[in-house]
Formats: C-alpha cells, structure tokens, sequence
C-alpha cells in the first residue's frame, strides 16, 4: 500500500483528506503501518514507514523551535506522511507545521472531517498485513525454486532467469570487478541497460560482497523485497560455481596491495578499481592509511582482519583491508576535522571484535593525509612507522596519528645515534647520571612538567606527587642543569628536544 492507496481508502475519504505538503512522488511512498499518538516524543518508538495520525494535542503551546524539531524528529526515522486531523485541537494547520513539514520534505496531510481513527487503522491494518504476508510467501516461493534449482544443479543462470521473471524484467548478475556471470535477454551491460533507470541489489553473504543484481527499470518496493530475500542464496552459488571469483573485500585487499607495491598502470585504473569497490575520495575529504598493530601476535591474522574491516565498516564506511607483515592496514577517505574521533570509534570496535580486556594491548595509527587514492602508498608508511614509534614510546596508548610524532620521526631520519647521543648528554646529561646514581626520577619529573605546560598541579598529579615533593624536584633540576630558565624559550627548545632524543634512546634500548 502507498499514501496514494491509503488516501483513496473509503473510510478515509469520508474524512475529506487535503495533501497540504508534498506531491506525486510523496503519494507513491510505500506504507508499512498505520500509528495513532498525540504524544509529542513519539519518533523513537516508530520504525519508518508508517502514516502517522494526531489531532496534534501534543503539538499545543509549543514554540516553532519545538515544533520544527517534531517534523524532523519524524522525518528522520522515515514517516511516510503525518495526517493531521482539524476540528478537536486545530481549525486549520498550524503554520510552523506546515513551514517544517516542507522544509523537512515531510508529506502533510490534513483530515478536514472527523472519523475515528480506529476505523481507519481497521481498515488499513488487515490490507497491509495481507500485502506482508503475501511477500513473505513470494519470497519463500522463490527461494525453494532457486534452492530445488541449486541441488539439481541448474547453475547461475537458471537462477538469475528466475528472478527475472519476479521482476518481471530483464536481469544480470555481475561481479564485484564488473564481469557479467549471468544475465536474461535485454540485460547486456553496460550498453543493454544505460537507456533505462535500473535497480541494484547487493549480492553477499556472511558479511561478504560477491557482486551485483542489476534490474532493468524501476521495481516495486513488495517485488524488490522478494529478490533481496533470496540474494543469500545466490552469493553461495556464485562461491561454489566460481570459487576464484574475488570478493569485494579481496578486491579491495588487492587494491590496497597493488598501491603500496607501485603495481598498477596509471592513476585512472586506480581510481577505477577504488569505485568498484565503493572508496571513491569525495568533496572535502581526503585519503588515509591506518595501521593495526596487535601486541605479540595475540590474535591471528585472520581474525585480526576481520577486526579491521568490522572497525572499518563503522567508522568510515567503504575501505581497502590487507595484511602487511605483521600488521594490517586499512585506506580509506575521510574529512581532516574527523579523524581523530573516527580512529576512536575504530578502535572501540577493534577491541569488542578481539574481545580484548582493558589491559590488552594494541595500537591503531593514522598515517599522512593524501589528496587521492594514488598517494596512499605514503600514507602507509607514515602510518606504520608511526605504529612502531607508538609501540616503543608510548606503549599503553591506542590511537595515534602521524602528526603526534612528527618530531620523532623528523630526528630519527636527520640525526644519527652518535649525535643524538652528545645532545642529550650535552643538555640534560647531568640529570641522567644523578638518577642512575640515586634512584631518583628527575629526567621523567622534567619530561612530565613540560609535557604538562609547566603546569606545576598537574604534573604533581601525573607524577602522583605531593606539589612540595614536585617543588624540591624543580630546585634540584635546576640547580644540576646550572640555573636552568624555563622562561628562556630557546633553551628550553632545545631541553625538551633532549628529553624526545632521550624518550627515542631509552625506548630502543628497552624493546
């Protein structure tokens, strides 16, 4: 049933119905329920697709504000339209209502007469249970052909030709790479169907892409439910008939690989290749490597790269998965503002699908941004060389990016070690020689005094400190580092550029 079908209903009729916002294509969207409430918060409890039915008595006294965020509250989740009956609460439709509604692309029906609004739920619940029902046992039909067509081993074009004839339009299955496996008459590709609007169905199974159902034309929203039940079926032919057929997930691992080798013939296959597998870098985003780096191999590599992509697939959306030695990277496209909350939201998925403790250990690091896919091989390095940084520097953190150790890498690559060693003997060598001979720490007391802004509570805090205790540290520095200024710029430049040197030194000597 449409909003279309569900006006023309004759108990609804008698309520002489006016669609006050909206058009046609609003009269063809597909009803799944009819709902009853005057409660004002009423949006978490639908589903979409419902026609919504109110007097509008939670909307009295509310502020245009109030009532804009009720539209949109509702045209979020998916109403179909919102039927607003005139006589008990309003005469007319209120204008903010009716302002949202249109700026929300909310339908907007108003019931100038009074019917009980049981009589029309009566009347339309029966008719959409019927409809549901009798999808239900469309697709059920469906798939016991197809299945009866799989054991006798008919093949996949067996197959692809009974769902066309549910369609009742031409149909063709394709692979993730966009190789034609099986199609009906009128459904060569791509010139057969440019012509004509058509429908895509995702072919998977078990959380894995293995190509695409083309449908030439538009189709009904009960035929397409029915094609989009059986599409399971057809993913498990399509790996049993074609067991080197890559997945999506392979193709995009492959991608990923040929990038980071420099294996490929020029930037448009790139591009190409990066669009058949859904990674396309759009307006204001740009291109970025992540690394997963797993303490000591404690899980293996397959579940490791399933982590990966369950992580990649929350977070970002379309990515490039693949295994690098002894760690997994993932590319994908993202805006520069979101990075570093999008790394968190992958790592918290990376830890449920490890099913790691809070004391598990690994690390997740974002390489450069790159402008396009081209330039993700540099996004990789960045990337894994910031995981090997991160691991040795600062091994209880989970997430990194390439920018927090700039700085280090910047050092490791232009000073070697014997002059990174007479640097920081030269600036803090005193302090180094005291602790080794007293057991005190005044080398991380300064380390952690910088890195808290020579903030003198918060280091006491992040020492775990009295602030005395911290106090008397800061004497005995200064008096080692003879009169040391921390007012004096260039000179504490070049002490805290020591302590990195002595953070990269004591790090390798312990790993």
């Amino acid at each position: 049933m449409t909003v279309a079908g569900l006006l023309d209903l004759p108990v609804v009729r008698r309520a002489r119905p006016e669609l006050v916002v909206g058009g046609s294509g609003d009269l063809d969207r597909p009803v799944r329920w009819v709902h009853t409430s005057e409660i004002y918060e009423i949006s978490p409890l639908l589903k979409g697709g419902e026609v919504l039915l109110t007097t509008g008595l939670g909307l009295v006294g509310l502020s245009a504000t109030a009532v804009r965020r009720y539209v949109a509250s509702l045209a979020g989740v998916g109403v179909a339209a919102l039927f607003l009956e005139l006589g008990r609460t309003f005469t007319v439709a209120p204008d903010t209502l009716v302002a949202a509604a249109r700026d929300e692309g909310l339908a907007l029906v108003v019931l100038h007469g009074v019917v009980p609004f049981i009589e029309i739920t009566e009347a339309a619940h029966p008719l959409l249970i019927g409809g549901e029902v009798g999808r239900l046992r469309d697709g059920a039909d469906l798939a016991e052909r197809i299945v009866s067509g799989m054991i006798a081993g008919d093949g996949l074009p067996a197959m692809v030709a009974r769902i066309a004839e549910v369609a009742g339009a031409p149909v063709a299955l394709t692979s993730v790479g966009g190789d034609v496996i099986a199609s009906t008459p009128g459904a060569e590709l791509p010139t057969g169907m440019s012509d004509v609007p058509s429908t895509t169905v995702a072919v998977s199974a078990a959380g894995t892409e293995w190509g695409s159902l083309s449908i030439a034309g538009p189709v009904a929203q009960p035929v397409l439910a029915v094609v989009e039940s059986v599409v399971g079926l057809l993913a498990l032919e399509m790996q049993r008939a074609h067991p080197r057929l890559p997945s999506l997930d392979q193709a995009g691992g492959d991608l990923l690989t040929d990038i980071v080798r420099g294996e490929y013939s020029s930037i448009d296959e790139l591009n190409r290749r990066a669009a058949g597998v859904g990674l396309v870098v759009g307006a204001g985003q740009r291109a970025i490597a992540l690394c997963l780096l797993v303490a000591g191999g404690s899980r293996g590599a397959l579940t490791t790269i399933a982590a990966a992509r369950a992580g990649a697939r929350r977070a970002f959306g379309p990515a490039l998965v693949a295994p690098f030695d002894d760690v997994v990277v993932v590319a994908t496209a993202v805006h520069p503002r979101d990075v570093r909350r999008r790394l968190a939201d992958f790592a918290a998925v990376v830890r449920t699908e490890l099913d790691l403790t809070a004391t598990g250990r690994f690390v997740v690091s974002a390489g450069a941004l790159v402008d396009d896919i081209a330039g993700l091989d540099r996004s990789v390095a960045t990337a894994r060389e910031t995981a090997v940084l991160a691991r040795r520097l600062t091994p209880s953190t989970e997430t990194v990016l390439a920018d927090d150790f700039a700085l280090y890498q910047l050092i490791a690559g232009l000073v070697d070690d014997t002059a990174l060693e007479r640097f920081v003997q030269d600036q803090i060598g005193a302090l180094i020689e005291f602790d080794a001979r007293t057991g005190s720490e005044l080398v991380r007391t300064l380390d952690t005094y910088l890195s808290c802004s020579l903030s003198k509570s918060a280091a006491a805090a992040s020492l775990g400190v009295r602030r005395q205790t911290l106090y008397g540290r800061l004497e005995r520095i200064s008096s080692l580092l003879g009169g040391f200024d921390l007012d004096h710029r260039e000179r504490r430049t070049a002490i805290d550029l020591a302590l990195v040197g002595w953070r990269l030194r004591t790090s390798a000597a312990t790993r």
